[in-house]
């Protein structure tokens, strides 16, 4: 074993002894363009603008001026080298950390294109060629180091960063340490004062240094920030720690946030931060535990920043996505994507089925210790679950676990917090601790909590007079009233409820006693669909819960019926209840109120007259009604009530609507497809048009009024039901709206109903028929003279002169039609040659205002045309 350890020395002897004796060319560096002559040994390298000597910008002298170094383009993973020998020339110990920082500023620099190898004494006896990865296309920034030495130890580095020859400062210089006392402790305060992590393999020397050399001994108890706050002495006669290897301890950090627990991904390797960026073949960033590494709560968010341009970064290997650990293993290279990471500060949930529920643990210096339930106020989760970026408290309880209080012996003071609920987070709100007595402790039970995005959903009912219910589906008749309560019994102040309708109707109401109630007077077939509840609380009124729902079916109200021969809204009143029918009676409560809810309901229009009816002597199964209308109710079972009861009366109800809808109908030898359906149609001007007012069979006799723009009528009797009311010639003042109104006397009464409304619009010039002289005219004017042409399917042919109908009467017509006066003269024309033409057809006395209106046309052969002259021009 001695001999392997002596090995061992003599090996790291002799590569000390080597990096003494490398030769001293002229060092690479280059200012902008120009060639570097030598540097003045040892004071040709600083560090400036940091906290002392041993930290800050790296700058170099040359031709008696002092600039930074810069380097571009490159991706180079060894910068911990520079800051190692940069550390040793500048008399301090090892590199802790190595920064890359963009250089923006316009002052002259120094453009660096070597790199050391470590063993170096000097930078400018640094000779290795820079390794050049990407182009200055690719990458056009360029960079300063910014190095921080460790100032009382080092590890003499030959080839790996946190390994080498143990050393510490004294007034003699650098010196060894002893072997004994450099224990466990020690070790670890040595390998984390020079940023590395845990110790790991340690050579002892093989023999005692004797003679003069100094060596250091150290007794450390463990509770040291630093080496030199251990006790220690001077000792020449022990034993040196040859070597001593460090965990490369990669560190982790988030910069540039509101908190160090927001911020960019820093990642430290061979003693050098930079930023970590994803794998190109992984969407999602593995890092696992993140924020526990760095000392944070739970994980909010983890994301890729995309940047404009290229820079240093760590990116994690593709090994380490097997690892349950984080991963240690990371290469350099350039990208424009970083890490962004947001985490909980000082507060955690643990052990829960994700990061917003579980044991509530705050952070008491290095440790998580757990809150007491006991302590924890509403208010308190209230503001825990917003700062968590949780949203908001959905349940939280007490867990008895003895090993989270009862039997942790650290666990010496339990935290209490005070929050309003107004804070952002749990750290803002007022808070103190208590003693962690026995009593007390025995009492505890770990807080645990569970937070949604939203507030818990509330509770819906859904009432009619019939009673309540709050599951779906649920019926209620049209015309009945019903209300939807949302309510929500919770430790926060509700501002306000909301209920929703199919995403459309919106009703906001303030709670009362944490509850609103949403009153619908008459249900209609707009009310069906699915309702949700929400509410919101004063503490965020821009969030609101999560819903409740309901299902509501609006039924058709046919429980009711009145017994006629002759009319539905006149007659013996029956009601179907309990899947029963039966006839109504009653005691002392039925009135003309009842009654018109009786004709609401049916939509037989207002009430006309009511009554009681002795039907026998004997008493006969009845529903007997109770009720509590007003009048104004739209169903009669929403203000009343029924039960079986023996009686000999009914209830009689007659309706103003006892009388049918009439119908309207319309009719024009120009319209003769007037849409009857859309009750519209088209006049034409000099033609005829008939009304047609009818009723199906009812009741014998009555008469129509045909109602024209609700002022002027005309009236005929009802002969079979119907009567028909026709307009020789259509004019302007035809144009506009009619209706039929059916009047009869029965029951000793007056009743009426009227139909739908028919609108007609007048088309003030027909071109069915015009005359044709042969004369273009510029003013576009029609003649009144020349021969006759008619329309027929759309297309104007001239009238043929064969027909034996045709006399002085027609022309007449025409010449009335086109609004030339009277007739003149009508004759025939002869034609070179036959050709097709319209055969005209007459039913005419001359006395109609158009020609169409009292013939009609086919078509046929002929060589002769119709002339016809009128006194107009």
């Amino acid at each position: 074993m001695l001999s392997v350890q002596h090995s061992l020395f003599v090996r790291w002897s002799l590569a000390l002894l080597l990096s003494f004796f490398v030769l001293m060319d002229i060092c690479s560096l280059q200012p902008e363009g120009e060639e570097l002559n030598g540097f003045a040994a040892w004071n040709d390298a600083r560090l400036v603008d940091g906290d002392s000597r041993c930290s800050g910008r790296l700058e170099m002298k040359n031709q008696s001026q002092w600039r930074t170094l810069i380097f571009s383009n490159r991706d180079e993973e060894d910068n911990v080298w520079y800051g190692e020998v940069a550390c040793r020339q500048m008399g301090c110990g090892s590199a802790v950390t190595i920064t890359q920082i963009e250089h923006k500023t316009d002052q002259p620099t120094w453009e660096m294109n070597f790199s050391c190898e470590g063993t170096d004494s000097t930078l400018k006896e640094c000779r290795k060629p820079i390794r050049q990865r990407y182009t200055e296309e690719m990458f056009n920034s360029t960079y300063i180091l910014q190095v921080v030495c460790s100032e009382s130890v080092r590890l003499f580095t030959i080839s790996r960063h946190c390994s080498g020859i143990v050393e510490v400062k004294s007034d003699q210089g650098w010196v060894s340490v002893c072997e004994e006392g450099f224990d466990s402790e020690t070790k670890k305060l040595f390998c984390r004062e020079l940023g590395c992590g845990n110790p790991g393999q340690f050579w002892g020397s093989p023999v005692k240094r004797e003679g003069t050399a100094v060596t250091k001994q150290f007794q450390c108890k463990g509770n040291e920030s630093h080496l030199e706050d251990c006790v220690s002495s001077v000792r020449r006669n022990c034993k040196p720690v040859a070597g001593l290897q460090c965990s490369q301890g990669n560190a982790m950090r988030l910069v540039g946030g509101e908190t160090p627990c927001r911020g960019i991904l820093e990642g430290q390797h061979n003693a050098e931060w930079r930023p970590l960026t994803s794998p190109w073949y992984s969407h999602e960033v593995g890092y696992p535990n993140v924020c526990e590494k760095i000392g944070c709560g739970n994980l909010i968010s983890l994301s890729d920043n995309q940047l404009p341009n290229y820079h240093p970064m760590w990116m994690v290997t593709r090994t380490c996505y097997d690892d349950s650990s984080f991963c240690t293993s990371w290469d350099g290279l350039h990208s424009n994507s970083n890490v962004a990471v947001s985490c909980t500060e000082g507060v955690r949930l643990v052990d829960g089925s994700n990061r917003c529920s579980g044991k509530l643990e705050v952070k008491s210096g290095q440790s998580w210790r757990p809150v007491c339930e006991s302590f924890l106020t509403a208010e308190t989760v209230f503001v825990t679950c917003r700062g968590l970026e949780c949203g908001f408290p959905h349940e939280y309880f007490g867990q008895r676990d003895p090993g989270s209080f009862a039997e942790n012996t650290d666990f010496t003071m339990i935290p209490i917090f005070n929050c309003s609920g107004t804070e952002k987070h749990l750290k803002d709100c007022p808070s103190t601790v208590i003693n962690a007595t026995a009593e007390v402790m025995g009492s505890c039970f770990e807080a645990r909590i569970k937070c949604k995005g939203h507030p818990p959903s509330p509770s819906i009912m859904f009432y009619t007079g019939h009673g309540s219910k709050s599951r779906s589906p649920l019926k209620v008749f049209q015309g009945h009233g019903f209300a939807v309560s949302c309510s929500r019994n919770s430790p926060y102040s509700i501002l306000s409820f909301r209920l929703t309708l199919a995403d459309q109707s919106v009703q906001i109401q303030s709670p009362v006693d944490q509850e609103a109630i949403f009153i619908f007077p008459a249900a209609e077939k707009t009310h069906q669909g699915v309702y949700r509840c929400e509410y919101n609380l004063k503490a965020s009124p821009d969030v609101f819960s999560e819903p409740a729902y309901v299902s509501i079916s609006v039924q058709e109200n046919n429980n009711l019926r009145l017994v006629n021969e002759e009319s539905r809204c006149a007659g013996r009143l029956e009601l179907e209840h309990q899947k029963e029918w039966r006839p109504v009676s009653h005691r002392h409560s039925w009135s003309l109120k009842e009654a018109a809810v009786v004709c609401r309901q049916l939509g037989c229009g207002s009430v006309f007259s009511t009554r009681t009816v002795e039907e026998s002597p004997e008493l006969q199964p009845r529903w007997r009604f109770y009720s509590d209308c007003d009048g104004s109710e739209s169903a009669l079972m929403s203000c009343g009530m029924v039960r079986k009861w023996p009686s000999s009366s009914t209830v009689e109800v007659f309706c103003s609507d006892i009388l049918l809808q009439p119908d309207i109908s319309f009719f024009s030898i120009m319209s003769d497809e007037a849409d009857n359906k859309s009750q519209t149609a088209v006049l034409y001007k000099g033609y005829s048009f008939t009304f047609t007012c009818s009723v199906k069979p009812q009741y014998p006799g009555g008469y129509f009024s045909l109602i024209f723009n609700q002022t002027k009528s005309i009236t005929k009797p009802a002969s079979n039901h119907s009567a028909h009311f026709m307009f020789p010639a259509a004019d302007k003042a035809n144009q506009g709206n009619y209706s039929c109104v059916y009047h009869n006397f029965i029951f000793n009464s007056n009743f009426s109903s009227e139909s739908q409304t028919f609108s007609v619009t007048l088309e003030d010039e027909s071109i069915n028929v015009i005359l044709d002289d042969g004369v273009l005219r510029e003013d576009d004017s029609k003649p009144c003279a020349g021969k006759v042409l008619v329309s027929f399917e759309d297309e104007m042919m001239l009238l043929s002169a064969e027909t034996t109908v045709w006399n002085l009467k027609h022309a007449s017509v025409v010449c009335r039609q086109l609004g030339c006066g009277s007739a003149v003269a009508t004759k025939e024309i002869k034609l070179p040659h036959k050709k097709l033409m319209a055969r005209f057809f007459s039913d005419c006395d001359g006395s109609e205002s158009a020609l169409l209106d009292c013939g009609t046309v086919l078509p046929w052969y002929s060589s002769s045309a119709v002339e016809v002259v009128c006194t107009g021009h």
